[in-house]
């Protein structure tokens, strides 16, 4: 924190953008709402009477609307980062909401937004130094809608995030579902990314193109517009540990699902994986859950 006392809030703003993981949402754009908190001091203005002593918020709106207008991104969250970093250039702490109230969601809802908060003082992360990109294993579902076309569009969405490069992509898989659900079969495949973010951030991006596809959290192991995991992450050659309420890795029961194995073995065969018993060939892995139906499309 910067201890500044005062605000300036912005709230509400309401533009129009074509920002969005589809390409309906870019070429068609939506109205996105923004709101932008700035911590500073209106001791210097209050005492002067002068606008030139303070932020103008007239001037601000302006900015931040150009932002909106001006860019193309697939995901708010990078949206929202670029808005911060330029109210950084006004104040050293600020705060931004981005709303997409028409997010393409097939579900009742009243708004979907990202927050950040930024100082000066504390940029957001960055997983590894430029040319040092980390290596991670997505595992992607669906059984909605055409999941096919899903997979897809998933699959070029990560391809187009800037810190996001796609290295290796499975085959379709066929699977039965997991946890005793009643629902139809899905369809999975896998996918190896090099990437500049660390794990959380990576997360992140995979969790907005969830819902950029309608995905809901209503029904554990319930049918899916689009699940994807993040199973393993490897930086500087040492796979990445985790155990925080919102990742663990390795994936602790990756060992355990066929559908999880199959896509990864094809792609990365020399895969050593983290099972209950120690680490193993990926093909070991495989062969130890060969009575769950899986088949190749």
């Amino acid at each position: 924190m910067t201890g500044h006392p005062d605000r300036i809030e912005l709230r509400g703003l309401r533009v129009r953008g074509n920002h969005g993981v589809f390409e309906f949402e870019k070429r068609e754009g939506q109205d996105f709402v923004v709101d932008v908190v700035l911590h500073t001091s209106t001791a210097r203005a209050a005492a002067t009477d002068d606008i030139a002593q303070t932020i103008h918020y007239g001037e601000l709106a302006e900015d931040v609307a150009a932002i909106i207008e001006g860019t193309t991104f697939d995901l708010i969250e990078t949206l929202a980062e670029a808005i911060a970093d330029h109210c950084l250039s006004l104040t050293d702490h600020v705060e931004v909401v981005v709303h997409k109230p028409s997010a393409p969601i097939a579900r009742t809802f009243s708004d979907v937004s990202v927050t950040v908060e930024r100082t000066r003082s504390t940029p957001a992360p960055a997983a590894t130094g430029p040319g040092e990109p980390a290596v991670a294993y997505l595992s992607l579902g669906a059984n909605l809608g055409d999941a096919a076309a899903t997979l897809d569009e998933a699959v070029a969405a990560l391809e187009r995030h800037p810190r996001i490069s796609v290295r290796a992509r499975s085959s379709l898989y066929r699977t039965a579902p997991w946890g005793g659900v009643d629902q139809d079969d899905f369809l999975n495949l896998g996918v190896l990314v090099e990437t500049t973010l660390p794990p959380a951030q990576l997360l992140a991006v995979c969790q907005g193109i969830e819902v950029a596809c309608g995905r809901t959290r209503e029904l554990r192991w319930g049918p899916r517009t689009l699940d994807i995991d993040l199973i393993a992450f490897t930086a500087d050659g040492v796979e990445q540990v985790s155990d925080t309420p919102e990742l663990t890795l390795p994936h602790p029961r990756a060992h355990e699902r066929a559908f999880v194995l199959a896509p990864w073995a094809e792609i990365a065969p020399d895969t050593v994986v983290t099972t209950a018993e120690g680490p193993r060939p990926i093909a070991e892995a495989l062969a130890a859950v060969a009575d769950q139906a899986i088949d190749r499309v």
